[in-house]
């Protein structure tokens, strides 16, 4: 293969998984991709409108590279393990996403079957999923899903004349990798270190679970809007078999503005009514996966994602105590306005947060707390109910066996950073960069207040 081909994605293409007179555009890095193509029975393209529009705009956007300062770049095989878990997670409590280059699991060129998935990831061909559909999100935005089957949905992407993706195959087995697999704080410590001291009794969502792994699926020329991911989680991903073009936003600067954070994750969320105010106020960077890359992404990361050929990918969510703070942004951003900024809803938040401060009193001096970081927490557990995303169910906000323990704690902690009658955790929390983490706390700075909580 030559560098030149290397870099046209839109060979064996044309003609066959898409249209033949598909257009095509040139990204910065240098790869040339397909535009995507569904036309109506009118021969007009219905992703001309919005879809288009977007990836131009995505293509131009700068080439993340290991020099950047808001985004950490690492070579999977130059780093040791325990070096690695210990840079990605103070990158993400920077407000950094992660870029991690890796050898694949599969061979180069692996081809995406029905057969290959079964065999690798145990998803049957025969399994129930949601389709989403280019054409269905065309005629009516807030219809975009239709049932189908895993089998069906590999046979479709032959047919030129669809585009659809799956963005929710539960895939529990699956988990970070091994060297970052600690970084999930709220299974490591929340859920596995709690039960002495809070037995499990309520009925438990199993998404507190489940959504610790997943896959998508996606034909060629598949857009994902800009967008953030629900519950102030963290998101991995993990392109298994062919590639994608993620594109992360941030404010260009007012960082300390709550307004004018909540305007620009509305914004994106209306690209093509926003392009010029987007591009006053926002930069971007495009990171390019391949087989075997990994991209994490900090909660309430607005992101875009164009897949330009047929692709699968692993992922998940987690929470880690480093990030709380912009955990904390993201969930003020599922209340106020919810219903605009997220990919997809969830609401298991409350209880594992409550435990990752139950946790806290025997937590290991290993892991960095930090002063914002460590009041958004305590303040998400103390007014959980205020948390509660903006058409979420009264259910995800409930108290239950763990709702005293860790109020009681999350108070001690908040008097002990300042919080009084007179000064409200969010006043402090609201002041300054919001995107800071704050000041690293000593293990002396917290052992007073939490000594009580240690006893057996």
């Amino acid at each position: 293969m030559t560098e030149t081909s290397h870099y046209d994605l839109t060979i064996g293409l044309l003609g066959t998984e898409v249209p033949k007179n598909s257009p095509v555009i040139k990204w910065k890095d240098g790869y040339t991709t397909i535009l995507p193509a569904v036309f109506d029975d009118h021969n007009i393209n219905v992703c001309a409108k919005v879809d288009i529009p977007i990836i131009t705009y995505l293509a131009k956007c700068p080439v993340s590279t290991p020099d950047s300062l808001h985004i950490t770049h690492i070579s999977n095989n130059r780093i040791p393990a325990t070096d690695l878990h210990d840079l990605v997670g103070d990158s993400l409590s920077q407000n950094k996403p992660v870029a991690i280059r890796g050898t694949g699991r599969h061979p180069v060129g692996e081809e995406l079957t029905a057969e290959f998935l079964d065999q690798d990831y145990a998803i049957s061909p025969n399994r129930a999923v949601w389709v989403h559909d280019v054409m269905a999100r065309a005629i009516d935005h807030t219809k975009t899903t239709r049932p189908g089957v895993i089998k069906y949905f590999i046979e479709s992407m032959k047919n030129p004349k669809t585009i659809q993706c799956v963005l929710d195959i539960p895939l529990v087995q699956v988990s970070l990798p091994d060297s970052l697999k600690n970084l999930d704080h709220g299974l490591a410590y929340g859920w596995n270190q709690t039960t002495y001291d809070v037995p499990i009794k309520s009925n438990v969502h199993p998404e507190n679970f489940t959504v610790k792994g997943w896959a998508l699926l996606h034909h060629a020329g598949f857009l994902t809007y800009p967008h953030r991911n629900a519950e102030g989680s963290l998101t991995w991903v993990r392109v298994e078999v062919g590639t994608q073009f993620w594109v992360v936003f941030r404010p260009k600067n007012r960082y300390h503005d709550r307004q004018h954070i909540q305007d620009v994750a509305s914004r994106l969320r209306n690209f093509t009514e926003n392009e010029a105010w987007i591009k006053a106020h926002c930069d971007a960077e495009v990171i390019t996966l391949l087989p075997g890359d990994i991209i994490i992404i900090p909660p309430g990361q607005v992101h875009a994602v164009y897949t330009p050929v047929a692709s699968f990918a692993t992922g998940g969510h987690f929470y880690h105590y480093g990030c709380m703070h912009l955990t904390e942004i993201s969930r003020y951003l599922d209340v106020v306005v919810g219903d605009c900024l997220t990919n997809q809803t969830l609401h298991i938040a409350l209880e594992t947060l409550r435990r990752m401060i139950i946790a806290i009193p025997r937590l290991s001096p290993r892991i960095p707390l930090f002063r914002r970081s460590l009041l958004a927490l305590c303040i998400m557990v103390t007014q959980g109910k205020q948390y509660r995303a903006k058409g979420g169910p009264k259910s995800a906000v409930v108290d239950t066996e763990t709702a005293d323990l860790s109020t009681e704690i999350a108070r001690a902690i908040s008097g002990h950073l300042g919080v009084t009658t007179r000064m409200s955790g969010p006043t402090l929390l609201y002041n300054g960069d919001q995107f800071d983490r704050g000041e690293l706390m000593t293990e002396e700075s917290l052992h007073e207040v939490l000594t009580s909580f240690t006893l057996l």
